[in-house]
């Protein structure tokens, strides 16, 4: 099971650049990127798309490139980057900031770096490196947290089966219960207990408040939940479904018999809190 949650990063220096690319990893109903770069990335993205779908199926991830190039390249015009300079001190001013040569140098540089149209081929085995070992990083942050989540997870679900085996328990005697005073009524206001008439309400009574349907379902839902807990892949979104219809036939059941309300609560509180935590599986 992994968390939709993670973090990865990598820094890789090689013969003119440094880079270094950072994954965040948060809850999303699919799977989703977003790309920050200080460089054109375009020429890449769809490789860096392919490469995360193969290894994670749901969340947002931010990717994070950073790359500096380690010296000036041969082929950088001088007369472009004076012109650059002009241009960024004179836009400081218009502006009312007073920067420093070299800063002013240092954003020429930058800018001129990010208009470059094409990647170098070292630069984009390095890009491809260090995003592998980055989402490598973020995979196993997110079988961490994984691995926490299933604890909590499981003990939640342990509470649930807890208060249901309880229900399973007490359901019989209330059953008998309501069926006794059903007839005690009816012995009170004198009605013939053979009548037909009387027999069939009766029986649409007790069938109003019968819920061994639902404890059936219940009892299916679990153990699929169950099952879910503890395989591999994608089973976030199939959990979350489990726990609607879980929610529905204790809510159904609840209202037959308020009687057993308490462990109703109980499992209406622990399958709530289940949903917020499997909000977070992938």
């Amino acid at each position: 099971m992994q968390s939709m949650t993670g973090f990865g990063k990598a820094t890789l220096e090689g013969t003119s650049w440094n880079v270094s690319v950072l994954i965040r990893s948060l809850n999303g109903k699919g799977l989703e990127l977003f790309f920050k770069s200080n460089i054109n990335l375009l020429p890449l993205e769809m490789e860096l798309r392919n490469r995360t779908k193969e290894r994670i199926r749901r969340g947002s991830l931010t990717v994070q490139v950073e790359a500096l190039a380690k010296r000036i390249p041969l082929e950088l015009n001088p007369e472009a980057v004076k012109e650059g300079v002009r241009f960024v001190r004179a836009l400081s001013q218009d502006i009312g900031l007073n920067l420093s040569d070299d800063v002013i140098f240092q954003v020429v540089l930058r800018l001129m770096e990010r208009t470059r149209e094409e990647l170098d081929e070292e630069l984009k085995e390095l890009i491809l490196q260090a995003f592998d070992l980055a989402l490598e990083e973020l995979i196993i942050s997110r079988k961490k947290e994984g691995e926490e989540l299933k604890k909590d997870i499981q003990e939640k679900l342990s509470q649930i089966v807890e208060e249901f085996e309880k229900i399973k328990e007490k359901r019989h005697e209330v059953f008998e219960a309501l069926k006794k005073r059903l007839l005690e009524k009816a012995q009170e206001l004198s009605l013939d207990e053979k009548d037909p008439l009387l027999i069939n309400e009766m029986t649409f009574l007790l069938s109003r408040i019968d819920v061994e349907e639902e404890v059936s379902r219940f009892e299916i839902h679990l153990r699929r939940f169950q099952e879910l807990l503890d395989a591999d892949g994608e089973v976030g979104k199939r959990m979350e479904f489990l726990l609607q219809e879980l929610h529905r036939e204790i809510n159904t059941l609840g209202n037959k018999m308020p009687e057993l309300s308490p462990h109703v609560v109980n499992i209406k509180v622990n399958i709530d809190r289940l949903k917020q935590q499997c909000a977070n599986v992938e």
